[in-house]
């Protein structure tokens, strides 16, 4: 699929819509539009719809927003984690803090869902052309069911509301639904939404509304959460059926295909290739990202904060063009050499001392003799002149996401991808896996790697487990799946009980001299609770108790 260049236009447009849109029901002596006049407009609902889609979070707004940050993947270096990132890592979680972790989940997505409700219910007798309005309700729809599908991955189980309350209802009492309904909802609404929405190829289609292909993979990779240890304690093997299913029919959709060669990885981050692109939240001049990523990610030579970095941890696991891992001895990784033959991938994601970036390069390094002399040493090190107090703590920073050719925080105007075709064949390998097919398993993981020039797998067992759970890491890598795929195969104590730690680089003339024994972090520790979030304290007494808490915050 050619790179739509007509989205700026379009999504400029929308996002002027959606600017004005939040509060249109709530205004009414400023503006004088009474719920009669937005729900029989075409117009006036259009604008509706579309600020609901600010229910779609995004992570390029708040330093401390990536997720991998919570993981192995990465280390969040300023102050602001240790009220939001560290609370998680260091075990220390609860009632009353939880909602720095969640970015006040639970407010934001119930806020929007009352938006959805709302629609639902305003729009019963309308006399908008039934077409346009079923298409509307069809994005609502899939805007509620993404929603619910957040709550799901953060809590578990949760409240299911899809009335609106009004102020002289008896009670607001509510109680959770299980995890199990919530699934079943979410699927509902897809599939609904499914006979609603146009294709992406439909000529009316706007880039970055939903569409059948979204409500699809929301479908699917809700499917394989639900199939997942954490949801299905007595291992259904139906339910990784019905997740092999839906995830095997967005693999096989012909309106996106897998990206043709490595050069196109890293494209996909910038905006430049949309190939496998299924649903994304983009961004303009006008409607930009706020601060925007290359602040959070850039190098302080940059001007960038480096605030989430890549661990050793992340590093070590990028294979060698070979297929072998640089921890085997037969693999010719040379730790003193450690960046060469790598997977193209890691070109694409990762930072590294001497790595192209910009102008120039990135230039982590002290000098061997005078480790703390600025004159020596390079200008992303912690002894720069440049801003050393942003330099990484690691030794490492993320190219993946970064806008190169953009200013320092100006506001950067790249997608974040929601949705994109390679997850659903790794997604429909590990349904394979659960179901005993490792053949039909490892077709789909060597899809996704010879794409990019990596070599076929061809582990059996407990390997092949091994071998899918670091494609998937890598391949997917700061794009919100690590934390939530930890949890949902409770793999937390083997995990998230390591430090985060990086290389320490020293140039003796002009030989490199790495050393892997710095320690960014620690005090990581796991506790069994941490696999759901608290159901915040102050909705538990609104609710006048109604809702139960999660085990192990009581």
């Amino acid at each position: 699929m050619n790179y739509r260049k007509l989205y700026i236009y379009l999504i400029a447009v929308l996002s002027v819509l959606a600017s004005c849109s939040d509060d249109i029901l709530d205004t009414k002596p400023l503006n004088g539009y009474s719920e009669i006049d937005v729900f029989a407009d075409e117009a006036l609902l259009r604008n509706f719809v579309n600020g609901t889609y600010r229910g779609f979070r995004h992570p390029f707004d708040d330093e401390n927003s990536l997720t991998d940050g919570l993981t192995d993947n990465a280390y969040n270096q300023h102050g602001s984690a240790e009220g939001t990132i560290k609370t998680y890592t260091r075990a220390e979680v609860n009632p009353s803090n939880g909602e720095g972790v969640t970015r006040n989940l639970w407010t934001s997505a119930y806020a929007y869902i009352r938006r959805t409700n709302l629609f639902m219910e305003k729009t019963t007798d309308s006399s908008i052309e039934g077409d346009v309005l079923a298409s509307m309700e069809g994005e609502m729809r899939f805007i509620r069911a993404y929603l619910y599908f957040d709550l799901l991955r953060w809590y578990g189980s949760v409240p299911l509301i899809t009335r609106t309350f009004e102020l002289d209802d008896e009670s607001l009492a509510v109680s959770r639904s299980s995890a199990e309904e919530i699934a079943a909802f979410i699927v509902e609404e897809c599939n609904t939404a499914i006979t609603q929405l146009p294709s992406i190829t439909d000529g009316d289609y706007e880039l970055g509304r939903a569409s059948v292909e979204a409500a699809m993979a929301l479908k699917a990779r809700t499917l394989l959460y639900a199939a997942s240890p954490l949801f299905n304690e007595s291992g259904d093997q139906s339910k990784w059926q019905s997740a092999s299913d839906a995830n095997k029919a967005v693999m096989e959709l012909s309106t996106v295909g897998l990206i043709a060669d490595a050069s196109e990885y890293g494209a996909m981050f910038t905006g430049d290739n949309t190939s496998e692109v299924i649903f994304s939240r983009y961004f303009t001049e006008v409607n930009n990202q706020g601060w925007g990523i290359n602040l959070w990610l850039f190098p302080s030579s940059a001007g960038g904060w480096a605030n989430t970095t890549p661990t050793q941890d992340l590093v070590d696991s990028y294979e060698l063009t070979n297929g072998m891992s640089p921890a085997n001895p037969e693999s010719g990784y040379d730790d003193q050499d450690p960046y060469v033959n790598r997977d193209p991938r890691f070109y694409e994601t990762i930072l590294y001392n001497g790595a192209p970036f910009k102008s120039g390069e990135y230039e982590y390094f002290l000098d061997k003799d005078d480790p703390t002399n600025s004159a020596l040493a390079g200008k992303d090190s912690r002894y720069s002149t440049a801003s050393p107090h942003n330099a990484s703590r690691t030794g490492y920073n993320f190219r993946k996401w970064v806008q190169e050719n953009e200013g320092e925080y100006s506001g950067n105007t790249g997608p974040w991808i929601v949705f994109r075709l390679a997850e659903f064949y790794l997604n429909y390998a590990e349904a394979q896996i659960a179901l005993g097919n490792e053949t039909e398993a490892r077709t789909a993981i060597n899809a996704i790697r010879e794409r990019v020039g990596m070599p076929a797998i061809s582990d059996t067992g407990d390997e092949l487990v091994e071998r899918y759970r670091s494609e998937r890491r890598v391949e997917l890598v700061l794009e919100d799946h690590r934390f939530f795929d930890i949890r949902r195969w409770e793999i937390g104590p083997e995990i998230m009980t390591k430090p985060a730690t990086g290389v320490d680089v020293y140039k003796n003339g002009d030989v490199y001299e790495y050393i892997y024994d710095m320690t960014a972090d620690d005090t990581r520790t796991w506790d069994e609770r941490m696999y759901l979030l608290p159901i915040p304290i102050d909705e538990i007494q609104r609710s006048g108790n109604s809702l139960d808490q999660n085990p192990g915050y009581e």
